[in-house]
């Protein structure tokens, strides 16, 4: 077994929100963390020097996912700090356009960013993965998909199409030691860029039944432990962090 000091975990949208707090709690546990963002380099390198105080080995990458030959780059800067044995597809798009002013241009940049970039990475991966005979994927879903949302079709249909994608890897590969798990936060109290969009609201429409948005920290602590030793019978399955906002 690979102790976690030579472990690497790749974050993507790791500048900030949700993707921040899951490499500080990736640190505490001693893994090697490689931090992407698509643009964002002062706020990947913020994160960054947040985990200076956790002794581990860090990298910051910038680029664009949708393009193979970065994801490629990608993966394999990994090798530089360790053995590659986590993933975490946590970077997305989730702007809104009702669905009469929706062009095909903005349905695929979505699908482009919330779908083909989950494959891309998980392709360049999971081989590495297999090598070393142990591996975490943790993709993150969307609230939207299992509850709906006025201006987001192509948002749900993504963040749905990586709840398949997920169970149908972690069924082909179940017993290689690689594990890939969907997680779904609810409303997460998280700053969001202005691609996002003004004037539609969550899909919840309220603070959920805790009484309070959640914070990153929450989702990232689920995360992290699916990434544990002793998460391996945890399989193909799609988590909710949500306040009580959706039950499955």
């Amino acid at each position: 077994m690979i102790e976690n000091n030579n472990k690497v975990a790749i974050v993507t949208g790791g500048a900030k929100n949700i993707g921040r707090a899951t490499c500080i709690e990736l640190a505490k546990l001693n893994f090697n963390i490689l931090i992407h963002a698509n643009t964002d380099q002062p706020g990947a390198e913020e994160t960054q020097s947040i985990l200076n105080k956790y002794n581990v080995k860090t990298k910051v990458i910038i680029g664009d996912l949708t393009d193979q030959s970065f994801v490629k780059k990608l993966i394999n800067e990994s090798s530089s700090l360790g053995h590659l044995s986590i993933l975490v597809n946590n970077a997305s798009q989730r702007n809104f356009f009702k669905f009469e002013d929706m062009t095909f241009e903005d349905w695929r940049n979505v699908l482009s960013i919330n779908l083909d970039t989950v494959f891309l990475t998980c392709k360049s991966a999971i081989p590495l993965m297999k090598k070393n005979g142990w591996g975490r994927i943790i993709n993150l879903g969307g609230l939207s998909a299992h509850i709906g949302a006025i201006g987001r079709s192509h948002v749900v249909t993504s963040k749905l199409a990586v709840i398949g994608f997920t169970r149908a890897l972690a069924t082909e590969f179940a017993g290689s030691g690689i594990t890939v798990n969907c997680v779904v936060p609810g409303l997460i109290d998280t700053v969001r860029g202005k691609s996002a969009g003004q004037g539609l609201v969550h899909p919840t429409h309220s603070d959920p039944p805790i009484g309070r948005k959640g914070k990153p920290i929450e989702v990232a602590k689920m995360i992290k432990n699916l990434c544990d030793e002793n998460s391996d019978f945890i399989n193909g399955q799609t988590i909710h962090v949500n306040g009580g906002s959706f039950y499955c």
